[in-house]
């Protein structure tokens, strides 16, 4: 099968979503928005017949000066791991990149085994190879059975005292980046502009899941997910003190999961497993701890790319500095 490049954003979309291996981070809104952050999304697949059998988005990024690519796939390919269609699907993604001026080849897939041969395992990542997950095909009860005694104590009581969750409609990310905002001024760290947020959920449409905590009418805590293939997948969220008080994260991620069940969803991705506090929280949901194989580079000028890996940790630095100003 010959490797040719999509552009009907509907075709490649309902591809993704109706894959067992989509993921959110490879449906077309997500690659357009990186476009703002001077990616450049492709999407490649291999047909059979008219039908995409197997894909994969790429977002391309130029070095500084030089005209090689990096040639990175968020969560993908969307493909069956360890099958022959993912060797084809590798191999053609290799020699297209190739012909295409790539230095070298990055993976991120959202695969728990298959690593694929012949690729370097690199330790530079973009994505979080630990994470947490709920099988979300377990009834409540069951999923529930394995929280702390605390969290379904914090739920309970964040009901009680009249704490509310609400999906938001289209457009209504301004409460959500002003809780954003608050939360990242309080625990450190950077975050996109509001343009950019504003993008992404348009971008990615009916894809998004945006959830907010009310407590005596006001927003005080958020949780945004995007869902595909069978996936439902945390992107951000955010508390404020009033919603921190009431414990309103602990109800506002339990309906979620509740939702992303009733959708039909049957991974719950909780995007990240690190020892903070952050982590604990999510620990005490009672997931299951999840390793995907991690990062996966397929060198195309070893020496360019062992150059550009040595200074990637500070490129990411310099990177994630800019974002958050």
């Amino acid at each position: 099968m010959e490797l040719v490049e999509i552009t009907d954003k509907a075709a490649w979309d309902k591809f993704v979503s109706e894959s067992p291996w989509g993921h959110p981070l490879q449906l077309w809104g997500w690659g357009d928005t990186k476009s703002r952050n001077e990616w450049i999304p492709t999407r490649l697949a291999l047909m059979d017949g008219d039908q995409i059998a197997a894909g994969v988005q790429v977002l391309l990024w130029r070095l500084p000066r030089l005209s090689y690519w990096i040639v990175y796939a968020p969560r993908g390919p969307v493909v069956e791991p360890g099958s022959e269609l993912a060797a084809q699907l590798l191999d053609a993604l290799t020699r297209w990149a190739r012909a295409n001026n790539g230095l070298y080849v990055r993976i991120e897939p959202a695969w728990t085994s298959h690593a694929p041969g012949g690729w370097v395992h690199s330790k530079n990542r973009l994505q979080l190879a630990a994470t947490y997950t709920i099988d979300l095909t377990e009834t409540e009860e069951e999923i529930q059975e394995p929280m702390s005694r605390k969290h379904r104590q914090y739920i309970r009581k964040a009901e009680r005292d009249g704490v509310s969750v609400v999906r938001a409609g289209k457009g209504e990310t301004a409460a959500m980046y002003e809780l954003y905002v608050d939360t990242a001024k309080r625990a450190g760290f950077g975050i996109h502009s509001q343009e950019y947020y504003e993008t992404l959920e348009r971008e990615l449409g009916d894809s998004n899941y945006l959830y907010y905590a009310y407590f005596e009418g006001k927003p005080v805590a958020f949780l945004w997910l995007a869902a595909a293939g069978r996936t439902a997948y945390e992107l951000y969220g955010g508390v404020n003190a009033v919603g921190a008080e009431m414990k309103a994260n602990y109800i506002l991620k339990w309906e979620a999961m509740r939702a992303m069940k009733a959708a039909g969803y049957e991974i719950y991705d909780f995007n990240g497993r690190l020892n903070e506090g952050v982590s604990r929280f999510k620990d005490g949901f009672g997931p299951d701890e999840t390793d995907y194989i991690g990062t996966y580079d397929f060198p195309l000028n070893r020496l360019g790319y062992q150059l550009w890996e040595s200074l990637w940790p500070v490129a990411k630095r310099v990177g994630r500095g800019l974002r958050g100003r």
